[in-house]
């Protein structure tokens, strides 16, 4: 029990005279030297690294605070000491240890209708964090060099914290931009001199050792292992050693750049919702990876945030830190990942502001409650999840936990947040749409830019072949009102469901095409299980926790392959059925661990 009742609001950058824009990570460096220099420094800062200016900040915003809220260790933050701790997990209480799988002692919301708005306020106290250290540290080399009066400081209340768009047009050929993996970085000086200093973005060490409460983590199926209680620092794709020579970087150039194309469709997919779903089932589709409101016949195949998200994690970690719930909020990738995620709500909230998670969902009649079936530190197993209820463990500047109801929207009627994203495909998230066809348009202008354009598809592909192709009629009660139909054309997606703690640990469903006369082998697409191990010696507790929670996710399958398997099958001349089969005969599926090894084959006809 803490002695002292202590809590540190989350505020984000306010009282910086205005709000301002969370920019891309590559733009911040090579538009804005002076504020990616304060962000260099006040990152390095945070972390406590060695030759880092030595200011003075709020112990619960160290970047090792910050980053012990996600996961492990499972304690207290500083920034929230309560004399109440009777719901608070323990490590040593039956109830959050006894529970199959056990409780998770961390913060954070994941499989849950909260996932997007708890993350939120968790990146604006990073932001808050080196906003304010960068506000000092700009004061002091303003009052050491005259001549740049006005300049520093003024970078300094205009800094936000960037992003990286991970499925961005160029990712597929450029993979990670090389402020995000190499370990030295050029930055500004004072003076318009240039120096070179430790890029904080590329790895952190933890301060005082490794916590007491890491462990290993052994897959008994590949004989990988991450050794969490020994390695002093993060890494990614990491050589299964207990002393690596740093992240395999070649490897996680290698691995991001075969999935994104597959991370491009999956994002514009999460923008073609339309505007007739009931408003409570289609936030929990798009909100989370286990839509707790769903049977199989209720799902509109645009798959979910979180989904997307998952996959980025297991990408970028391999055998890391960021394929582990328990341990991702240490690699500061996390962050800049968990950005770009909330870029992705901002965007998706201005298109749907009518889609909310409310009070619960209703089926036949009967109103049901969103739950966190799984816990954290703060919530018991499987408490209910309200819209006006706390996202801890942060509170605002009047003492109340945040909601989720002050989570959502950045636009001026929002609760201020104080900070905004560039426009996007003519959106400017901090101002709302004034008409539905504006939120149309702009969804139509999303999903292109993330490679989702039926019209201009239809128009590309041989439409001779796909002739056999059925497609409902306008008067179909499937087609919405306000779309049309494209003759002769169709897309293909697969549905996939993967246990949650099939492997006790995170995992991931890849789809390859074999390869044909027109089309090359390539992986298609992943769907990912970004989930923590559970330890249980019970043998029937493994049993139980194989029956578990199902996480669901969507491969939508490119036009270009489609048609390549309709010409390598006699073209249009075959039956619809009989394409379906061919379709479904050209793809393979492999389970894969965090490193991309083999755990399971698809038999024949898994499909």
């Amino acid at each position: 029990m803490s002695s002292v009742e202590y809590h540190y609001p989350v505020i984000g950058r306010k009282g910086t005279g205005g709000i301002f824009d969370r920019l891309p990570i590559q733009t911040l460096e090579k538009d804005h030297p002076y504020q990616f220099a304060l962000f260099i420094l006040a990152f390095n800062t945070i972390q406590q690294r060695s030759d880092t200016p030595k200011v003075v900040e709020e112990p619960a915003a160290t970047f090792m605070e910050i980053a012990s809220i996600h996961g492990k260790p499972y304690v207290e933050w500083a920034g929230d000491r309560n004399n109440d701790i009777s719901a608070d997990y323990s490590g040593t209480d039956k109830k959050d240890t006894n529970p199959v799988p056990s409780r998770f002692g961390g913060y954070c919301n994941h499989g849950a209708v909260v996932f997007p708005t708890w993350h939120r306020p968790y990146v604006m106290l990073i932001e808050q964090s080196i906003g304010n250290i960068a506000e000092k540290l700009a004061h002091d080399i303003e009052a050491d060099n005259s001549n740049e009066h006005g300049i520093w400081i003024k970078a300094a209340k205009e800094l936000r914290f960037p992003y990286w768009d991970w499925a961005g047009k160029d990712v597929p050929e450029n993979g990670l931009p090389p402020v995000l993996y190499e370990e030295k970085v050029e930055i500004m000086a004072a003076g318009g001199k240039k120096q070179i200093v430790d890029n904080p973005l590329s790895f952190f060490s933890y301060v005082g050792g490794v916590p007491f409460d890491f462990s290993d983590e052994k897959d008994d199926s590949t004989g990988q292992v991450a050794y969490f209680s020994r390695w002093q620092r993060t890494y990614r794709h990491a050589s299964s050693t207990p002393d690596p020579e740093g992240s395999r970087i070649d490897l996680l150039q290698m691995t991001f750049k075969a999935g994104a194309n597959d991370l491009r469709r999956r994002v514009a997919q999460l923008f073609t919702f339309s505007d007739d779903e009931n408003s409570a089932i289609a936030w929990d589709e798009f909100s989370n990876h286990t839509a707790e409101s769903k049977r199989d016949i209720d799902f509109i195949n645009c798959g979910s945030l979180e989904g997307v998200h998952d996959t980025v994690h297991l990408s970028l970690g391999g055998n890391g830190q960021m394929s582990y719930p328990d341990y991702a909020g240490f690699d500061p990738i996390f962050f800049l990942h968990h950005s770009n995620v909330d870029r992705l709500f901002a965007l998706w909230e201005w298109c749907y502001p009518e889609y909310w998670m409310g009070s619960g969902y209703e089926r036949d009649g009967e109103q049901y409650p969103w739950t966190q079936a799984r816990g954290t530190y703060a919530q018991v197993y499987n408490e209910q999840l309200l819209s006006d209820g706390p996202l801890q463990p942060f509170r605002t500047e009047q003492g109340d936990y945040w909601t989720s109801s002050q989570a959502r929207f950045l636009h001026e009627q929002s609760y201020p947040k104080y900070y905004s994203f560039p426009e996007f495909e003519g959106i400017k998230v901090d101002q709302a749409a004034t008409s539905f066809q504006e939120r149309a348009s702009a969804r139509k202008r999303v999903q292109a830019y993330y490679g989702f354009d039926p019209q201009t598809k239809a128009k590309q592909v041989a439409l001779h072949a796909w002739k056999h192709l059925p497609v409902p009629n306008k008067e179909d009660p499937a087609v919405p009102s306000n779309h049309s139909i494209i003759p002769h054309y169709r897309t293909f997606a697969v549905h996939v469901k993967l246990l949650e703690h099939a492997y006790n640990r995170s995992y991931s469903f890849q789809l390859h095409h074999k390869g044909n006369a027109h089309s090359s082998p390539q992986l298609v697409g992943t769907i990912s299980v970004f989930a923590r191990p559970d330890h249980s010696p019970c043998k029937a507790c493994a049993v139980r926790r194989e029956a578990g929670s199902v996480v669901r996710g969507m491969i939508p399958i490119p036009p270009e392959l489609i048609e390549s398997i309709i010409k390598s099958n006699r073209g249009g001349e075959s039956s619809f059925d009989q394409t379906l089969a061919h379709i479904k005969g050209e793809f393979v599926g492999r389970l894969v661990d965090a490193t991309g090894s083999e755990l399971a084959g698809l038999r024949e006809g898994w499909m």
